[in-house]
């Protein structure tokens, strides 16, 4: 996957598995939203670690 623009915005995030319900409903629904909703945002993605039950690795890609 190549990037949309020239800037991305990379966070990796460590959740436990008791909350990782809440966390993909908040990220879905709530922070994924309000990020692509800023000017300069194309694209968003969230990964899951295949190594690590905690692992989350989210990419944000454009003009930012």
């Amino acid at each position: 996957m190549s990037l949309l623009g020239k800037a991305a915005v990379a966070m990796w995030w460590s959740v436990r598995p008791e909350q990782r319900s809440e966390f993909s409903d908040w990220h879905s629904h709530e922070h994924f939203p309000e990020r692509m909703s800023i000017p300069g945002f194309r694209r968003g993605s969230r990964w899951s670690s295949t190594t690590d039950a905690e692992g989350f690795f989210v990419l944000y890609a454009g003009t930012i």
